[in-house]
């Protein structure tokens, strides 16, 4: 006998989240560590490369750059091992 939980079990590894829900979720992550406010046009993620691209002033990207491991494991935690991205540029 199979436990209901496993019927699932393909779905959950092959599926990865869409692009606008990456970008979503980052923009909330980093509005909820650092208080930055951006907006979705300021980011953008690459599928393939699982890359979050930032069109900020690079004052902020440093700034950023210093919270970088907090911000990626809390998309990793909301967004799963495989649909969070590696990193942010």
């Amino acid at each position: 006998m199979k436990r209901i939980g496993d019927l699932f079990e393909k779905y959950r590894t092959r599926f990865k989240a869409p692009q606008a829900s990456v970008e979503k979720v980052c923009v909330a992550v980093i509005n909820e560590v650092t208080g930055f406010e951006l907006t979705a046009e300021q980011v953008t993620y690459t599928v393939n490369t699982r890359t979050v691209s930032l069109q900020v002033p690079s004052i902020l990207k440093s700034e950023l750059r210093f919270h970088h491991a907090l911000i990626l494991k809390k998309l990793t935690d909301q967004l799963g091992k495989d649909g969070a991205p590696k990193t942010i540029l």
